[in-house]
C-alpha cells in the first residue's frame, strides 16, 4: 500500500472538483452538511455519516450540496496489484461503494486522528497513517460483506444505536439495553459487536468522544463543562476515556479550536 494523501475539507465555500479519472482508491467520510458527486455518470448526494469508496479507473466529479458548505475527510491510496486481485475475488470492486456508516463515531475519530498525524512532523507519520487507512478500509469492506446478517438482528441493533444516540449523556448499562429489547445482556452484547464491531459500552464511549470532539473544536465550552454535559462523573475520567479513544488528551485537540 502507498498512501498518497489524507484530506479534510472544512466548510470550503464553492468547493468543486473537476471531472477526472482517478487512478487511486479514495475513501470519503462526510461529517457535516452535504456534498454531491457524479461517479461514472451516476449522481450521488452524501450527507453526515455517508461513506463513499471509489476504486481506480472511476470517473469522478464533485461539488457542494444544496446546503453548502460541508465537512468531510478523505484518504487517497494505491494498492499492490495482488491486493487488487484479492478484492476482485471477494467481489467488492464495482467502481464505487456508497453506504451509510453504522460506525460513524468510530470512523470519525479514526479520521480525525489520522489527519492530525498526517499534518504532523513525525518521520513515522506516513507509516502510522497507512496502518489506520488499511484498518478503516478492511473494516468498511467487512461491513459490506456482513449485509447478509439476518434483518431482525440489524433491527435490534438499530434500535439500540438510536437509544444510545438519544441518551448518550445518561448512565447507560448493558442490562438496561437488554431490558429495552427484552433480550439477555450476553446476547445483546454478542449481536451488537457482530454488527458494529464494538461492544455497547465502547460504542457509548466513542459516541461521547465524537460529540466532545465537535464541542472542543466548534464551541466555547471548556473541558469541565463538556465533561459534565456528556455525563462523565469527573473530568479525570473524561480525559482518560478521550485519550483512550483518540490517542491524545482533550486539551490537545482544543488547541486546534479556531
Amino acid at each position: 500500500m502507498k498512501l498518497q494523501w489524507i484530506g479534510y475539507d472544512n466548510l470550503v465555500p464553492n468547493w468543486r472538483r473537476s471531472k477526472f479519472v482517478s487512478n487511486q482508491y479514495i475513501i470519503v467520510l462526510v461529517v457535516y452538511g452535504q456534498v454531491m458527486y457524479e461517479i461514472d455518470e451516476v449522481s450521488l448526494t452524501l450527507s453526515k455519516g455517508d461513506i463513499l469508496i471509489t476504486y481506480p479507473g472511476t470517473t469522478r466529479f464533485g461539488t457542494n450540496g444544496p446546503y453548502p458548505p460541508h465537512r468531510k475527510y478523505s484518504a487517497h491510496f494505491t494498492l499492490d496489484p495482488s491486493r487488487h486481485e484479492l478484492l476482485n475475488e471477494l467481489s467488492v470492486i464495482k467502481g464505487y461503494q456508497h453506504f451509510k456508516s453504522r460506525k460513524f463515531d468510530y470512523y470519525h475519530q479514526r479520521f480525525t486522528s489520522m489527519h492530525r498525524q498526517w499534518r504532523g512532523s513525525s518521520p513515522l507519520r506516513e507509516f502510522a497513517c497507512q496502518g489506520m487507512v488499511m484498518e478503516l478500509f478492511c473494516s468498511m469492506l467487512t461491513g459490506l460483506q456482513q449485509q447478509n446478517i439476518p434483518a431482525h438482528r440489524q433491527l435490534i441493533v438499530s434500535e439500540l444505536e438510536a437509544y444510545i444516540q438519544a441518551h448518550f449523556n445518561e448512565d447507560i448499562r448493558v442490562s438496561q439495553l437488554a431490558e429495552l429489547v427484552r433480550l439477555s445482556p450476553n446476547y445483546v452484547t454478542t449481536i451488537f459487536k457482530e454488527i458494529t464491531g464494538q461492544s455497547p459500552i465502547d460504542y457509548v464511549h466513542h459516541h461521547r468522544v465524537s460529540v466532545a470532539s465537535d464541542l472542543l473544536l466548534h464551541s466555547d465550552m471548556n473541558i469541565r463543562e463538556i465533561s459534565d454535559y456528556l455525563g462523565f462523573c469527573e473530568p479525570a475520567y473524561f480525559n482518560r476515556i478521550f485519550k483512550k479513544v483518540t490517542g491524545l488528551p482533550p486539551s490537545e485537540l482544543q488547541k486546534q479550536h479556531v
